[in-house]
């Protein structure tokens, strides 16, 4: 019973949103300060709560979707479905209810300088509730808004760290520091991964669409391979990931890192361009594979560099 309850909730996609906040916090915005001598203002319990809403708010998000698409995943994943029939319609909305709960509480714990995990959680469990009651009827919209969720993730780390540690800093105090110039880098690194993360997951959530076609022809429900057939969605994704891959190539973020370009050009790069060759002969389901492991090498790379370098700016 308990594995059902785990299998609900995706564990593996909220180890890696948790493992993205957590990596950005201690291998990334850390690193940098520490140059300076510079506490962040949150402590480490606080920034857990801060995890553990998002989390909880994305199993929220899970087991609401699971609820409106039961119809659906019966025809496109019979064998997952089986899970489900271990509860009743009720006990799923209740877990639902539960998490939602628990992620405001965590939000609460979380809240120091501000209110922004209180809005930014009441924010993302409406998102996620609308989407999987109405927005996901919206071809195209219902994929854009999901991919925007995940890329916002670093984007909030920034947000819930960043400005409230460096207002308190007294720039006297410090030479040759820059509290504008610091916040840019940060940001322009941040942007980076989340122009990376957005487009990935827009063409991965794009691909899911084509292999769940079956049960979505059956249901009449409307998403780009049912408009505009499997071939042109193909062809428009296919240009999506090369587009993709040009994009990471020229970010200014990587401009003066050679070290971090040539870790993207050699191990993200080809897991899209990989993608992008497995979509074209209709591996579908390898192809959503493929983009899934670019995200989460491109995750590692926080580490990786922070263990060997020291830093990311070699």
């Amino acid at each position: 019973m308990i594995s059902s309850y785990f299998k609900i909730i995706r564990p593996v996609n909220l180890l890696i949103m948790a493992l993205t906040m957590y990596f950005l916090r201690y291998f990334y915005f850390k690193t940098a300060l520490d140059i300076f001598n510079i506490d962040l203002i949150a402590s480490d319990w606080q920034y857990s709560c801060l995890v553990l809403s998002v989390l909880l708010a994305a199993a929220s998000g899970y087991v609401i979707n699971d609820i409106y698409d039961y119809k659906a995943d019966i025809v496109n994943k019979p064998e997952s479905v089986v899970t489900f029939k271990l509860f009743s319609r009720k006990q799923l909305v209740i877990l639902y209810i539960i998490l939602v709960i628990l992620s405001l509480l965590g939000a609460w714990f979380a809240t120091h300088t501000s209110l922004l995990p209180i809005i930014v959680t009441v924010i993302f469990n409406s998102l996620l509730f609308l989407y999987s009651s109405t927005l996901k009827a919206m071809p195209f919209v219902s994929n854009v808004i999901v991919s925007a969720i995940i890329a916002f993730i670093p984007a909030y780390a920034l947000l819930y760290d960043i400005p409230s540690t460096l207002y308190h800093v007294d720039v006297d105090s410090y030479e040759h520091l820059s509290k504008e110039i610091l916040e840019e880098k940060f940001n322009r690194f941040i942007f980076f991964f989340m122009e990376m993360a957005f487009f990935i997951n827009l063409s991965r959530e794009i691909i899911k669409d084509i292999i769940d076609i079956k049960g979505d022809k059956e249901l009449n429900i409307r998403t780009i391979p049912m408009i505009y057939g499997v071939d042109g969605t193909r062809v428009f994704v296919a240009i999506l990931l090369l587009t993709t891959g040009g994009l990471i190539l020229i970010h200014p973020a990587l401009s003066n890192m050679p070290y971090s370009f040539i870790f993207f050009l050699t191990t993200v790069i080809p897991c899209i361009l990989s993608a992008a060759y497995l979509l074209w002969n209709s591996k579908f389901k390898k192809s959503s594979v493929s983009l899934k492991l670019a995200m989460f090498i491109a995750l590692m790379y926080l580490p990786l560099f922070h263990f060997i370098l020291g830093h990311h700016d070699a």
